[in-house]
């Protein structure tokens, strides 16, 4: 993902100017990169996209940095950056008895906590269907900013939220679907007992 691009895709998409740098003093420039910037942030944030996850192994912090009450013996730092926690693990079991307070996740165990997390992916690793939700929404912004043409904006964003269901479905399909509830009666009901 260049960012430039995108600002200039998204102005030249709404009839405006576009620019030839980064930080460009134009109108053009300046409300295209509030909107980017706005928008970035909420797009990795909204969805696990598969180029933004990675699996880190946590870091204890002292008891006294450890801000749960349930879990108060054992306290691991989230990895800097993180937008989102999708799952903990204890060595290779999947947890589901853990506390988030702030940027301290806690819980039964005292060492080997991994966190499969969200954070804002490099430029280079954007999905293109991603790109394209993010030129939407920036295109939105640059509509409502420097063409003032309401309509058409809530239109294009409309546009971008349709595209980013096909995007997500899309990208999504490279992992195979997971139950995150494992019922212990559906598994007995499944299993022919003798």
């Amino acid at each position: 993902m260049d960012k430039l691009t995108i600002i200039n895709n998204a102005l030249s998409e709404t009839g405006n100017n576009t620019v030839n740098v980064l930080n460009d003093p134009s109108d053009e420039y300046q409300v295209a990169n509030r909107s980017f910037d706005r928008w970035v942030k909420f797009l990795a944030s909204r969805h696990s996209w598969p180029f933004a996850m990675t699996t880190e192994l946590l870091v204890r912090v002292p008891d006294e940095d450890n801000p749960s009450r349930v879990y108060s013996k054992n306290g691991f730092r989230l990895p800097q950056n993180t937008l989102h926690v999708k799952e903990v693990f204890y060595r290779t079991l999947f947890l589901t008895d853990y506390e988030i307070m702030g940027t301290v996740l806690s819980c039964n165990y005292d060492s080997e906590i991994y966190a499969a997390v969200v954070k804002m992916p490099p430029d280079q690793q954007w999905h293109p269907m991603a790109e394209e939700v993010l030129t939407r929404y920036v295109e939105a912004g640059c509509l409502r900013g420097l063409n003032e043409d309401f309509g058409e904006a809530t239109k294009r964003e409309n546009s971008a939220e349709a595209l980013l269901m096909d995007a997500r479905s899309h990208t999504d399909q490279q992992n195979p679907a997971r139950n995150m509830y494992k019922s212990s009666i559906r598994t007995a009901r499944r299993t022919r007992r003798v």
